[in-house]
């Protein structure tokens, strides 16, 4: 991990600290209820978010992963943007990939949060798009970005893996952490 990685991450959890921090204040110091502690995590990631945008380019990762980044982004938010409109309408046949309104900075801030933990679990490799070319020597078939559609998904828990796409076969060769992604 480098020292910028790590400094964006005492950043983070010294936002979301002291969110929770403000938010058992607000309850008189009780134990803070599930609902109340995501809403203080909410708060949080919005405030990192507004953070995140004043500095310049803060992710260590080089110019080729920004393709991954945005599938990555795009893949989750379009997903859960589909859950939510199930409910009114129909996507049969519909690609939602291409469905869904413009990629908000949320899903983007999550991309890049996700692609530092997925690069501090695999330190071996210098940055995704180094990732991407080992794929590729697999066996893998699809563009940088339909990869980080894939580590996004897989990610999530949904179960689709880069390695479905490979010609030789069921790889997992990248260790991978599991995080949520939610609209709100």
């Amino acid at each position: 991990m480098t020292k910028k990685q790590k400094s964006l991450d005492e950043l983070y959890y010294s936002a979301l600290k002291g969110t929770v921090k403000e938010a058992r204040a607000k309850v008189g110091g009780r134990k803070l209820t599930g609902y109340e502690r995501g809403t203080a995590k909410y708060a949080a990631e919005q405030k990192f978010t507004k953070t995140l945008s004043r500095l310049k380019n803060p992710w260590p990762m080089s110019g080729d992963d920004s393709e991954i980044l945005e599938g990555m982004a795009r893949g989750v938010y379009a997903s859960a943007w589909a859950d939510r409109q199930e409910e009114s309408k129909s996507f049969f046949g519909m690609d939602i990939y291409e469905a869904a309104p413009k990629t908000p900075a949320k899903a983007k801030t999550w991309a890049k949060r996700t692609a530092s933990k997925i690069l501090q679990l695999n330190p071996q490799y210098e940055n995704l798009y180094t990732m991407f070319e080992i794929a590729q020597e697999k066996g893998y078939t699809g563009d940088a970005e339909h990869f980080g559609y894939h580590l996004g998904m897989q990610s999530i828990g949904h179960g689709v893996s880069w390695s479905d796409d490979a010609r030789q076969g069921r790889h997992d060769d990248f260790k991978l952490p599991y995080t949520d992604f939610y609209l709100n």
